[in-house]
């Protein structure tokens, strides 16, 4: 059958890379683990991807495309090789604009609840 496993970076390791997330990472779990299309949901706290490409059987990777290809592979540990020869495929999806932890905390700024 097919599933949608979701994996989400934790709060620590996005810190390492860019600001750490509005939402902590027990909350937006908590979100993907309550949309029914979600068959399972958990939190990586490791770069390295692979272990849970093996461990899940993965045959897709969708991630934003706000990321430029190989510096993804890059931060995930994983090379066009690796992903060849495991049959996975990487998909870039278009990056949704507006929903993020900066656009978030702008708009907290911007209405005054702060």
């Amino acid at each position: 059958g097919e599933n949608l496993i979701v994996a989400i970076n934790g709060d620590e390791m996005v810190a390492s890379y860019k600001r750490k997330p509005f939402y902590s990472e027990l909350d937006r779990l908590e979100i993907l683990k309550s949309c029914r299309f979600v068959d399972e949901a958990f939190i990586i706290t490791e770069y390295d991807n692979k272990e849970f490409i093996e461990k899940y059987n993965i045959d897709a990777i969708v991630h934003g495309n706000d990321w430029e290809v190989n510096s993804y592979m890059k931060q995930i540990r994983v090379t066009k090789e690796y992903l060849n020869e495991r049959n996975v495929e990487l998909v870039l999806l278009p990056y949704t604009q507006g929903i993020s932890t900066s656009q978030i905390v702008k708009m907290i700024k911007e209405s005054n609840f702060v």
